[in-house]
């Protein structure tokens, strides 16, 4: 039997010189940037087998290549149980989650865990069940609808004194640090 799936959305993609790496320095990101192996990590952590999906974030939108790319891959394999959206990834989960109450309702069911880190611009709140319960129950009957719930992590971007990892320069931007933050357990300021 195979485990279940957490399907890991990258932040946008960047040229040389934009976001740094693990080590501080700042490569390019044609895939999406994303801290790849904090992510996996954090989802063999909480008993998921990681899925990173190779698309950047940008556009945030229903129609962008990540959120398409992303439903597709979600509707195809259902051993895929949680989503991980990072930055960008983290904007578009609000589409593919709002796809998946409008489009297929009854996929909602199989969320269990909905992560989300350095998207602040999106409340925690927009990504909690409930929002897409109401969506799913105006295309299924009410009295036919059992609320889908799942687990909601939200994290915006570390705290200033939050310690970046050993040979970091201290001045490397830390929403890129996000991942490695959500391991340490998101400690607070």
């Amino acid at each position: 039997m195979s485990r279940a799936k957490m399907l890991i959305l990258r932040g946008n993609s960047a040229r040389a010189g934009t976001y740094p790496d693990e080590k501080g320095d700042k490569i390019a990101w044609p895939l999406g940037a994303l801290h790849v192996q904090a992510a996996k990590d954090y989802a063999n952590r909480r008993g998921y087998d990681a899925i990173v999906l190779d698309a950047p974030g940008q556009p945030q939108s229903g129609h962008s290549p990540q959120t398409k790319a992303a439903l597709k891959k979600f509707l195809e394999d259902p051993t895929t149980c949680a989503f991980y959206g990072f930055s960008g990834g983290g904007y578009n989960l609000w589409h593919i989650l709002h796809q998946l109450a409008s489009l297929h309702t009854e996929s909602l069911h199989r969320i269990d865990l909905v992560v989300v880190l350095g998207s602040p611009k999106t409340h925690k709140t927009a990504y909690q069940a409930s929002g897409f319960n109401s969506i799913a129950r105006k295309k299924v009957h009410p009295a036919q609808w059992k609320d889908a719930q799942w687990e909601v992590v939200y994290g915006t971007n570390p705290p200033p004194n939050w310690p970046l990892p050993p040979g970091v320069p201290s001045n490397a931007m830390r929403h890129m640090f996000c991942p490695e933050w959500l391991l340490a357990g998101m400690p607070a300021k």
